[in-house]
């Protein structure tokens, strides 16, 4: 009788200590995942900012426009309004909403995001969301509509 009554708490202690396991493996797993994931973000930003030596209100500058300098922070550190600097080659620190391009033709490899193997065409966003102005074609309120004109976090220039 001894040996019966055993039987339960051992079953109950064995499936107790395979869900401990399991649930370690599940979470060493996932701290894996993220480290990924953090490796994939860019870990600076070149950031366009007013110079704070100027003055804004000086009318000898000109264009009536204050100098801007160019610094490197930390993506961490980046915050909506910021106007990011990125080139060929460069991992995108952030979603970006893209206002400007220097080239005719802007492509991203966004396969980290999609697994497509061509990169995006992308386009300067102009407009408002709301209106459904941005684009030719678009209609307004969802930003997936919009997505030509956003980069992504991780993926490359």
């Amino acid at each position: 009788h001894i040996i019966e009554a055993l039987v339960e708490p051992i079953v109950i202690t064995t499936i107790l200590v395979i869900n401990a396991l399991v649930g370690g493996y599940q979470a060493l797993d996932a701290s894996k995942g993220i480290s990924a994931l953090k490796q994939m973000q860019a870990q600076k930003a070149v950031v366009r900012i007013n110079d704070p030596g100027d003055d804004v209100s000086d009318v000898s500058l000109s264009n009536n426009a204050a100098a801007v300098e160019e610094v490197e922070v930390d993506a961490s550190s980046l915050i909506p309004g910021d106007v990011v600097l990125l080139s060929v080659g460069q991992k995108v620190p952030a979603d970006i909403r893209l206002v400007s391009v220097s080239t005719s033709t802007f492509t991203v490899d966004e396969a980290s995001l999609t697994g497509e193997s061509d990169s995006v065409s992308k386009k300067p966003y102009r407009g408002d969301t709301a209106k459904g102005d941005g684009f030719e074609g678009s209609a307004g309120g969802a930003m997936g509509v919009h997505a030509k004109g956003m980069l992504y976090g991780g993926t490359v220039i």
